[in-house]
């Protein structure tokens, strides 16, 4: 390690440090704006305000993490698994008859809600026992749903599907995002370039849009600053089937707490303590608040800061503040994020496709990691094929149903998680004598 968390590298030094950070931020949290507003039917300005709200809050969450919580250099960003539930939701809510603003406006409330839980969890070292819920099994089965359910909205975006209101496959575009995706694939496989693939191959796409002519003109903006507005969606709102799934995706994303901080453990060479978990527990549910608050998807420690470390070498936490304050000031530039929010849609969700496949990956190897015998076929097949099969069940065949009953039966991804629950711990409950038997075959 050339600079290890409580070293200060010279001033040339960090500086680029915190440049190459505040790349690697961008390149994490840019697609997700743009797909929200893509799917939530919002007009441009309003998909630069979100940007402006995400780019600051990332940076804000960011900051307090590595200041006062688990204190790790580790980003803060949008969750994949929040992603897909706004869009998830969004897709239910309007087949149902609930306009997409009014869903935004009860994930504020969920946001908050997760956030809550965090909090109290991390405060009272609750975060390690309440993670045993969530086996692999359990978890695995997640991962898998997740990328299943997100896969047609990433595949038609890419297709061009919704682009500039497109209601057909436009063959150009589909064509330049099989080209973005090998771009990034190929960067991923240079060692110098794999911390920037994502952004290298979202920019090389934007520039190949840009020469064909099929991008929209960044729009002016008179304004120097503008500060973060509070509630971007409006007044938060109560729902059942939202308040619901935003409680047992946080429950999830518990796992997903400790595991980035093992492996920022391990790139950093300095493992983490009991105190380090709670307090990234408690910060964590301060950055779900704060997207509670903004109306930004939920944020949560991203691992691909462990990457970052592993490549350059440079776990210093100052050029990571330098860096996360640099994420404020663009939030402030209302310039810079109309910018950010001209890139094309198709060119965002070919850039993160990549990124997205990881989830079925370890959805996979967190099945796999268990031994597949009777049990955990069972356990994980059924809760997979009641979560797939319920995707394909028409969503208008729930709308005279109570709006939580709709949201439970019309969507797959938390219906299936739900199934995993009560196989796992109820129906097929194993013995601690039956655990440690297994734990003694595997050593």
């Amino acid at each position: 390690m050339e600079y290890g968390l409580h070293e200060k590298p010279p001033f040339g030094t960090t500086i680029l440090s915190a440049l190459q950070w505040m790349i690697v931020t961008v390149s994490s949290s840019v697609a997700v704006p743009l797909a929200i507003g893509d799917i939530y039917g919002l007009t441009p300005d309003e998909v630069g305000l979100l940007m402006q709200q995400t780019m600051f809050f990332v940076g804000l969450a960011s900051f307090l993490q590595v200041w006062i919580g688990h204190r790790y250099p580790m980003i803060e960003g949008p969750a994949g698994l929040w992603w897909g539930i706004f869009i998830i939701l969004a897709q239910i809510g309007t087949s149902v008859g609930i306009a997409p603003r009014e869903i935004g406006q009860s994930f504020q409330l969920g946001l908050l809600l997760a956030g809550a839980m965090f909090f109290l969890f991390g405060l009272l070292g609750w975060i390690g026992k309440i993670q045993r819920w969530f086996t692999p099994l359990v978890s695995g089965t997640y991962m898998v749903l997740l990328a299943v359910s997100l896969c047609s909205s990433i595949v038609s975006g890419m297709l061009g599907i919704g682009y500039q209101h497109a209601k057909e496959v436009s063959p150009g575009i589909a064509l330049v995002s099989v080209l973005i995706v090998a771009l990034v694939l190929i960067f991923l496989r240079t060692k110098r370039f794999a911390s920037f693939a994502v952004l290298l191959g979202m920019a090389a796409g934007w520039i190949l849009f840009a020469v064909l002519g099929w991008t929209e003109p960044v729009r002016h903006t008179d304004q120097w600053i503008v500060m973060p507005t509070l509630f971007f969606w409006g007044e938060p709102r109560w729902d059942w089937g939202v308040v619901l799934t935003s409680l047992l995706t946080g429950f999830v994303l518990l796992t997903n707490l400790v595991t980035s901080m093992n492996v920022m453990g391990k790139a950093t060479q300095t493992p983490p303590t009991v105190s380090q978990y709670n307090r990234g527990g408690v910060f964590t549910g301060v950055s779900h608040m704060l997207s509670g608050v903004s109306g930004v998807v939920g944020m949560i420690p991203l691992s691909i800061a462990a990457a970052v470390i592993e490549t350059t070498k440079m776990a210093a936490r100052l050029p990571f503040l330098v860096a996360m304050a640099g994420m404020m000031l663009i939030g402030l530039l209302p310039a810079v994020s109309q910018f950010l929010a001209a890139l094309p849609t198709p060119v965002a969700y070919a850039g993160m496709f990549i990124t997205y496949t990881q989830l079925l990956g370890f959805g996979l190897k967190d099945i796999a990691s268990v031994k597949l015998d009777t049990r955990a076929i069972t356990v994980a097949g059924s809760s997979i094929l009641v979560g797939i099969g319920v995707m394909f069940v028409p969503t208008t065949a729930w709308q005279h149903l109570p709006s939580l009953a709709s949201f439970l039966f019309g969507n797959g991804l938390l219906l299936g998680v739900l199934v995993s629950l009560v196989l796992e711990h109820v129906v097929f409950r194993q013995k601690p004598e039956e655990i440690a038997e297994k734990d003694g075959q595997s050593e």
